[in-house]
């Protein structure tokens, strides 16, 4: 039977193949200068450069940097199988493993063992080992034979070019080609088009990272935002829950202190009410029985006259003091005849006692208002004119009271120091108590719907009330029309 030569070479070629297995079989794994056959190259016969495909490759790698870096990688591999006519293209990134052994993963793959991705070869006894402790490309024959875990492949390897990838001074990994053909084998071009390649793949690597880095600072600012927004959902939700548990304490607060403010009222009214009908009585029949005795003097001694007098004189003081404390508690008069009488009554008193000028303007046809209005009025005086007498070092003060189409507008101004304007603020704000009083003259002014003002300089103090006016009925009931 006559074999053409192509057939006797190929026949030969298997033979040796076939040989080495077996001795591989009885032998064990082969020497290694038995598979790398670098030297080879040299005297391969270099086949001309496809300057056209090349430049297309060229091209569709740009464009892959340009529209999809992360699929670089996969793109040159691509460029590889189709430049150098091989059968499967790999990247081989150096890994360190948690216990500290180093491994080459395959991160990229193409060709007839793209399957496999993922998979590992050691660093120190593995095909991109030896290519990396040379620092060169490096040709192998069957590497299968002395690396014998690369059967497990399923695919036989008739050659692998492995190429070094250098990036600045470290190699952190290689780019190879597989043949699984016996008539193909790589030449000095395929070395020079994989060299670029790895130069290619190195700049890939440099954008590859940068992506990812930007993707991942990217995610991780995503992730931080969505937790702060998060977080800051849950604290507007919280603040929300706590302002309007504010809200219902303060208007809680507002209506006990309104509650109090009119207890207070009541409570003055009725202890005026008992010093002027119980012990006002009572000390206005001790001074009936004192003058009766005060008739007879003649038959008493000159020492029981003299105790007679003085307990008449100090009956007639301490009934004084009692209408005094009774009409400062409650003036009969604000019930009796009105808001202008009560208060003219109260500023004569408040001038012979404290002896500060009061100047009063009282609008004339003021007449009669709801009792709850008078009151409130006639308490934001009180509480005015006191709080002038104690603080402001005053010697005058003016109070004007006036209507308007819907409104009672009363001002209370003084001539004094003023209140120091970090107190005021504080005041407007919530922060600071100016007093009591001052803090009970708001509440009572807010709970009736009313406007509580309170202006200060150096030159004064003015506190500005605005008091809005019940329907035209009530006012003429509480006239008594």
């Amino acid at each position: 039977m006559n074999i053409p030569r192509m057939g006797r070479r190929r026949a030969q070629r298997r033979a040796g193949k076939l040989s080495k297995i077996t001795q591989a079989l009885t032998s064990g794994p082969a020497p290694l200068e038995d598979v790398l056959v670098t030297y080879k190259l040299r005297s391969r016969r270099r086949r001309k450069a496809n300057s056209f495909q090349e430049n297309l490759a060229l091209r569709s790698l740009a464009k892959a940097m340009a529209d999809s870096p992360d699929k670089l990688i996969d793109s040159l591999l691509s460029a590889a199988l189709d430049l150098c006519c091989a059968g499967t293209a790999g990247l081989s990134m150096l890994e360190t493993l948690p216990g500290g052994e180093q491994v080459f993963r395959w991160t990229h793959l193409a060709g007839e063992w793209s399957s496999h991705v993922g998979g590992t070869t050691p660093r120190n006894f593995s095909p991109s080992g030896v290519t990396l402790d040379l620092n060169a490309p490096q040709l192998f024959d069957h590497p299968s034979g002395r690396f014998e875990y690369l059967n497990g492949a399923g695919i036989e390897i008739v050659e692998g070019l492995v190429i070094p990838i250098r990036l600045g001074d470290q190699n952190p990994g290689t780019i190879w080609i597989l043949s699984h053909d016996d008539e193909c084998r790589f030449d000095a071009e395929d070395v020079r088009l994989m060299t670029g390649l790895a130069e290619f793949t190195a700049g890939a690597l440099r954008v590859t990272q940068a992506y990812e880095n930007e993707r991942t600072a990217r995610e991780e600012g995503a992730r931080k935002i969505a937790a702060h927004q998060q977080i800051e959902q849950s604290l507007m939700r919280a603040q929300a829950n706590l302002e309007q548990v504010v809200r219902a304490r303060t208007t809680q607060l507002q209506q006990l202190s309104s509650r109090l403010m009119a207890l207070q009222d009541e409570e003055r009214r009725r202890i005026a009410r008992e010093l002027h009908d119980s012990a006002g009585q009572y000390l206005a029949g001790i001074l009936m029985n004192l003058r009766a005795l005060m008739h007879d003097s003649a038959k008493l001694g000159e020492e029981h006259t003299a105790r007679v007098t003085d307990s008449l004189t100090m009956a007639e003081l301490c009934t004084s003091e009692i209408r005094t404390i009774s009409y400062l508690l409650h003036p009969p008069l604000l019930d009796e005849v009105g808001l202008a009488s009560a208060i003219s009554w109260y500023v004569d008193g408040f001038s012979q006692r404290s002896g500060i000028r009061v100047q009063l303007e009282i609008q004339d046809d003021i007449g009669r208002l709801p009792q709850d209005l008078e009151n409130a009025l006639f308490r934001i005086v009180q509480q005015s004119l006191a709080n002038i007498h104690r603080h402001s070092g005053s010697q005058v003060a003016e109070i004007k009271i006036n209507l308007d189409a819907e409104n009672l507008v009363a001002e209370i101004c003084d001539k004094g120091c003023g209140i120091p304007r970090e107190m005021l603020d504080g005041f407007h704000d919530g922060t600071r108590l100016v007093g009591v009083g001052m803090a009970g003259m708001r509440e009572r002014i807010r709970d009736m719907g009313g406007h509580f003002e309170i202006r200060s300089s150096e030159n004064g103090t003015t506190i500005a009330v605005r008091l809005p006016l019940p329907p035209l009925p009530e006012v003429a009931q509480a006239a008594g029309v």
